[in-house]
């Protein structure tokens, strides 16, 4: 009889451990997707933020223009591509970095890296990676850009209409 409980307790005791293990599996899950849903959402918020600086006078042409010809600009100009351009560096090691810890998932990352390739893959970009860039940037972060851009099929950056100042022709 007292083998029995014991047979008994054992049985129970083993399906709580099952049920328990079930219930850890399934909070990992939520926790693991809210994770993913706020990295998603910091990212967002700040690339929002940063995208508040192309409003200021003057930021969007310098831009522009860095892209065609960094380093070969007027000081003023040169300073705000660098500032603007290290800025979208800095964000995207920030993706790189939650992609490669599981936070965030390839379609975003893809995405980012992407418009960031478009970015470096221009003649003035290209040349700001490889003299700025490259040396402060964390290795696999600049090979995973560097492979982006050799696998090509980008758009053209500089030849988007509102990649265009003034003084470029359309």
């Amino acid at each position: 009889m007292l083998e029995d409980l014991g047979n008994i307790g054992d049985f129970v005791g083993g399906i709580a451990v099952i049920l328990t293990l079930l219930y850890l599996a399934v909070g990992l899950r939520q926790n693991t997707a809210a994770l993913n849903t706020a990295s998603r959402q910091e990212i967002v918020r700040g690339y929002r933020e940063a995208n508040v600086l192309w409003l200021q006078p003057g930021v969007a042409r310098a831009y522009a223009r860095g892209l065609r010809a960094y380093p070969d600009m007027p000081y003023d100009e040169l300073n705000t591509f660098v500032t603007i351009f290290n800025d979208q560096a800095l964000f995207f090691q920030g993706v790189f970095a939650l992609h490669e810890s599981r936070q965030l998932e390839e379609e975003t990352y893809r995405a980012y890296l992407g418009w960031f390739a478009m970015n470096v893959s221009t003649p003035g970009g290209t040349r700001w990676w490889d003299e700025i860039a490259r040396p402060i940037y964390t290795p696999r972060m600049v090979a995973a850009v560097d492979a982006r851009v050799v696998e090509g099929n980008l758009p053209d950056l500089i030849e988007l209409h509102w990649m265009k100042p003034d003084d470029q022709p359309a």
